[in-house]
């Protein structure tokens, strides 16, 4: 619906040569910041058993690199609240003004094997149980 509304009141015009341009290189920027990201996030996901072992038995290495990323390293992890720990990794979506109230966020902790083998009804509760070890293993980590 946003697409559409938005595409009926744009006038057409093409971007100018040098404004494109531009465009193209930010672009190009932005990929390889990426691909120097995913970079940085492989190479600590592969140090994460000497790093964290704690943190990595618990959650894995994978979500373990993500979290400690995302926190801005293992010490910040420790100093956050387990609530914050737990809403690592989620997204805003832009629903266009409908409600968020049957919008799921999608977290790192839920990509986490425990998370995927516990029955729906239970995951509320184990999600919250991975934010609080989390956080104490990267306290003792």
């Amino acid at each position: 619906m946003v697409v559409s509304v938005t595409a009926s009141t744009t006038s057409g015009k093409p971007l100018p040569e040098h404004a494109l341009q531009r465009t193209l290189e930010a672009c190009d920027r932005t990929l390889d910041l990426d691909s120097a990201k995913k970079k940085v996030l492989d190479f600590v996901e592969s140090r994460m058993k000497y790093i964290a072992p704690n943190l990595s038995a618990i959650v894995g290495s994978t979500v373990a690199a993500k979290l400690m990323c995302s926190a801005g390293g293992l010490s910040s992890m420790a100093c956050m609240h387990a609530d914050s720990v737990g809403n690592l990794g989620a997204k805003r979506k832009n629903l266009a003004g409908f409600s968020t109230a049957t919008t799921s966020r999608f977290c790192y902790i839920e990509e986490t094997e425990i998370f995927q083998s516990t029955p729906p009804s239970l995951r509320e509760e184990v999600h919250k149980l991975l934010a609080n070890k989390s956080t104490l293993a990267a306290r003792v980590d």
